[in-house]
């Protein structure tokens, strides 16, 4: 929430402390942390792929949403 006269946004930092957004700033950087591990592995795993396992891994993951696809239409 932003204050709007600068005596506020003083007070607001004197009562919730130096760093209000601190745990937030944590969390968001932890978070960010699990992607980059998450986007490293998937980089490594299909690093290694052959065009041609690249394109049975696709074919293949468009027909399970292809199929989640018709059952929810279904």
């Amino acid at each position: 929430m932003s204050e709007p006269y600068p005596n506020d946004r003083a007070r607001t930092r004197k009562d919730k402390g130096k760093q209000p957004y601190k745990d937030a700033r944590e969390a968001l950087g932890q978070q960010d942390a699990k992607l980059q591990a998450r986007a490293e592995e998937f980089g490594e795993q299909n690093l290694r792929e052959t065009d041609e396992e690249r394109a049975e891994r696709l074919r293949i993951e468009a027909e399970e949403r292809l199929s989640r696809i018709v059952d929810e239409i279904a």
